[in-house]
């Protein structure tokens, strides 16, 4: 495979070295304790770590926060550039630095995320055939919407995003405020969505864990309860995904939904889940996620885990005013099925909510509890679970 060409500063790529962007102290204590020899690249407001293995540059600088990247791997013979956060900007910047510095390893990345040049990947290969066209300008989008039975899916930019169009009046309001292209319209899949995350190691695609989303009830729940057809049918729908985008080494998170003709791929990023999903995971396996990846990077045996328990995660909704609300987490954190407990600011879709995570020996018990949890949650908003003009 071809290499970037190397500079007068650097040196030759070491693979026990990695570079870290805006890794937290857990993430740099999993790194060294895989063998990993790391640097990092951080905010200027965070603070300092060890000389020599730490830049500072402006995040919202795009040019800096690259050259910084590129700069450091080159000169420290790094291959691996690892970001593990949520922020979209920082995923991006991630991947446009590898592609300077490992682009046969970046070029995989570049597969999966484009939306149209995977679903072009799948539907030449036969492998979870979905109906979609590309769309460069917003008024091409109008014109496929047309030919495309109502409702469809309209996916626009660098991130991804999509919007559901389920009438001609939708289509209007899309347009009036329609974000940058090039855009796909794809038809809407129907049915249970699953989020299946996955470990490659040498091009070989492990399954590592499938959780199920819903609308009801609980929000996340991990194992998902499937079928053993549809766990099949959804695994080796993605790994053939994979495979066509030359995946070798890192993580992968795809979403897939279950349809009445099989599974189906919805999207899917060469990274790890979202926190809650990790959460969930850790909650379920006791394994931490960001652990395993770093395994895969530095090519080791990954460890696996008991079989995970049931667990899931659901929103407990939070009212304004309320009662206080560390006494109203307080009742929450203490029952003993409860692992985790935490406030989540309010986003575009979803108000400020609470999100708590519950175990179960089974699927059965694990409804039960979050039943339990919801009721008393209920009743301490409703009566008050401490004195006071409002949250604290």
């Amino acid at each position: 495979m071809s290499r970037h060409p190397l500079t007068s500063e650097s040196v030759p790529e070491n693979p026990h070295r990695i570079l870290l962007l805006c890794p937290d102290a857990r993430l740099r204590e999993a790194a060294a304790g895989t063998g990993f020899d790391a640097w990092s690249v951080e905010g200027l407001g965070d603070t300092p770590r060890s000389a020599g293995r730490t830049v500072a540059v402006d995040l919202d600088d795009a040019d800096a926060l690259h050259s910084a990247l590129v700069r450091t791997a080159h000169a420290h013979g790094i291959g691996h550039i690892l970001y593990l956060g949520e922020a979209e900007v920082l995923h991006r910047a991630a991947e446009r630095a590898l592609h300077a510095v490992a682009p046969e390893r970046a070029e995989p990345l570049r597969r999966l995320g484009d939306p149209a040049l995977m679903r072009r990947m799948l539907n030449q290969s036969r492998v979870s055939v979905v109906r979609a066209e590309p769309a460069t300008t917003a008024q091409a989008v109008r014109a496929l919407v047309e030919d495309f039975p109502l409702p469809v899916a309209v996916k626009a930019g660098p991130a991804s995003r999509t919007a559901v169009i389920r009438s001609k009046e939708e289509l209007d309001r899309w347009l009036a405020g329609a974000p940058a292209g090039p855009h796909l319209v794809e038809e809407l899949l129907t049915g249970p969505r699953i989020s299946v995350d996955t470990l490659t190691c040498e091009g070989m695609h492990e399954v590592t864990g499938m959780t199920a989303r819903q609308d009801a009830g609980a929000v996340l729940l991990h194992p998902a309860a499937l079928s053993e057809a549809d766990r099949a049918g959804i695994r080796a729908a993605v790994r053939a995904l994979l495979d066509l985008a030359g995946l070798q080494s890192g993580p992968a998170h795809t979403e897939v939904v279950v349809t009445e003709n099989g599974p189906r791929i919805a999207a899917s990023k060469a990274r790890l889940g979202a926190q809650p999903i990790r959460r969930l995971v850790r909650a379920s396996t006791g394994r931490a996620p960001e652990e395993d990846v770093l395994s895969a990077l530095a090519g080791s045996p990954r460890r696996h885990p008991a079989p995970g328990r049931p667990a899931a995660l659901a929103r407990l909704p939070l009212c304004h005013p309320g009662p206080d609300l560390a006494a109203l987490l307080t009742g929450i954190v203490g029952m003993r099925h409860v692992d985790d407990v935490r406030v989540v600011a309010a986003d575009a879709d979803t108000p400020e909510h609470v999100q708590v995570i519950v175990h179960g020996a089974t699927h059965q018990e694990l409804d039960e509890r979050l039943a339990t949890v919801r009721r008393r949650w209920a009743d301490r908003v409703s009566t008050g679970a401490a004195t006071g003009p409002g949250r604290r």
